[in-house]
């Protein structure tokens, strides 16, 4: 056999062993790697016929490429597919079933809306679950320029609804992804790098201001806090550890203090804040959500609906009973143990996602795992606090209320699984010995 076709021959049996065509992109290329590489070791050597050689160090290619089909299968996320489709489901069915006997109608509530948003989130979260999620690192920058550019448009030309651009709201919902995307890409570039990562999250965030959306910006902080913070840690960048530390600590004190300062200068947050915790100081303003959530809260039951004793409908005195106080309304009208199993069961799914991050090896998959938990614990802690009388700051339960909200989280959802499904053949660009692609294909071989 003519020397230049060993390897391609040998290559083309081992990958009619692989399976799954993902994989044989991935792991193919890099196993031609490793043969040119012992091929070469050997003509260094002086060895004759060095090809010959390193095809047959390497072993029967049926062998090898069945023990690679092996290890390089995906990870099928059945469990959390299905506990993200029942989480979704149920909160399609709350939103439904616990207005339906109110005269108000709101467009929310419409049972084919409610519906068909049910089915488009299953459909986004299956688009996530089968996307290849390295596309996302590979076309970053891209990524990131087209999410400015659209946001600037639909901020520009979105109808306004208290003055407001409604549909920039839910744009700016994905922005922690796509800070995730475009911090991965900044790894390894030194102090340019550690730069970009950071002055990156600004036009983000400045678009959350000026929507304005608190909830956009602060779930944007979070992720963008975590992220750099295990960056730094790891030393992602390549200027140091605790270079990378400080550099990111002296960044954090001036948002902190550019916040402060904008919070005690305008005083609007202080009053919000003050409010919250007193609503009794303010029952005819902001005060006015809080002291009707606590009524409600205290004439609940932990079984079954409470008395209520006010002068009106509870749909009437209690404001937006089917979005931001759903919580509140179930709590009322079914008690509170649905709600603390309803809150387990989302703590269960968020605790599941956690740990099968943690044990990430790509750093994409790690990050977009990260990120989608932060992206679902933020907006439900506000939602909690909000339905348990701390009416600081409104927001919608992930998966749970709203339309196109429910879409969009189910697809964050699906890019969070396909991390996991995929995790055997998502390769990093080389930024130490760990995560060089020649170094896990050797590794591969080695289990062989």
């Amino acid at each position: 056999m003519p020397e230049p076709d060993r390897i391609r021959t040998y290559l083309e049996t081992a990958g009619e062993q692989i399976r799954w065509e993902r994989a044989r992109r991935v792991v193919i290329p890099e196993l031609r790697q490793h043969l040119e590489d012992q091929r070469d070791a050997f003509a260094a050597e002086g060895q004759e016929e060095a090809e010959r050689l390193a095809v047959e160090e390497m072993g029967d290619p049926v062998s090898v490429g069945a023990e690679l089909d092996r290890i390089h299968r995906p990870k099928p996320q059945w469990g959390l597919l299905a506990l993200t489709a029942v989480f979704a489901l149920a909160g399609t069915v709350l939103r439904v079933w616990l207005t339906a006997d109110w005269t108000d109608t709101y467009q929310n509530l419409d049972p084919l809306r409610a519906g068909l948003a049910f089915i488009l989130g299953c459909g986004a979260l299956l688009a996530g679950y089968f996307l290849d999620i390295s596309c996302l690192g590979h076309y970053a920058g891209r990524i990131y320029l087209g999410f400015l550019a659209v946001t600037l448009l639909v901020w520009r030309f979105s109808p306004q609804v208290n003055n407001v651009p409604f549909y920039a709201r839910y744009v700016v919902l994905c922005a922690p992804v796509v800070y995730a995307v475009w911090l991965y890409t900044c790894r390894a570039k030194g102090w340019r790098g550690l730069l970009m990562a950071v002055l990156g999250g600004v036009p983000l965030a400045l678009f959350c201001c000026w929507i304005p959306y608190m909830l956009a910006l602060v779930s944007l902080l979070a992720v963008g806090f975590v992220l750099m913070l295990m960056a730094c840690w790891k030393n992602w960048f390549g200027v140091g550890r605790w270079k990378s530390l400080t550099f990111f600590g002296v960044c954090v004190a001036g948002i902190i203090a550019t916040v402060g300062y904008w919070c005690l200068r305008s005083g609007h947050a202080v009053r919000r804040l003050a409010t919250a915790l007193h609503p009794e100081t303010d029952p005819l303003g902001m005060g006015w959500y809080g002291l009707n959530i606590r009524h409600s809260l205290e004439i609940s039951q932990w079984w079954g609906q409470g008395n209520w004793d006010g002068a009106y409908p509870y749909e009437m005195a209690m404001p937006l009973c089917e979005s931001d106080s759903l919580l509140t309304t179930m709590i009322y009208r079914l008690g509170w143990l649905p709600f603390l199993l309803l809150i387990l069961m989302f703590v269960g799914l968020v605790g599941c996602l956690l740990v099968r991050c943690l044990r990430q090896r790509s750093q994409l998959g790690q990050f977009l795992a990260v990120t989608v938990v932060m992206m679902l614990s933020v907006p439900a802690l506000f939602s909690v606090a909000w339905n348990l009388g701390f009416t600081w700051n409104g927001g919608f339960f992930p998966l749970l209320i709203g339309n196109v909200t429910t879409v969009l989280y189910m697809g964050f959802m699906g890019l969070a699984l396909s991390a996991f499904r995929g995790d055997s053949i998502l390769r990093d660009q080389v930024c130490n010995a760990d995560y060089h692609p020649r170094y896990r294909i050797k590794v591969s071989i080695q289990r062989l």
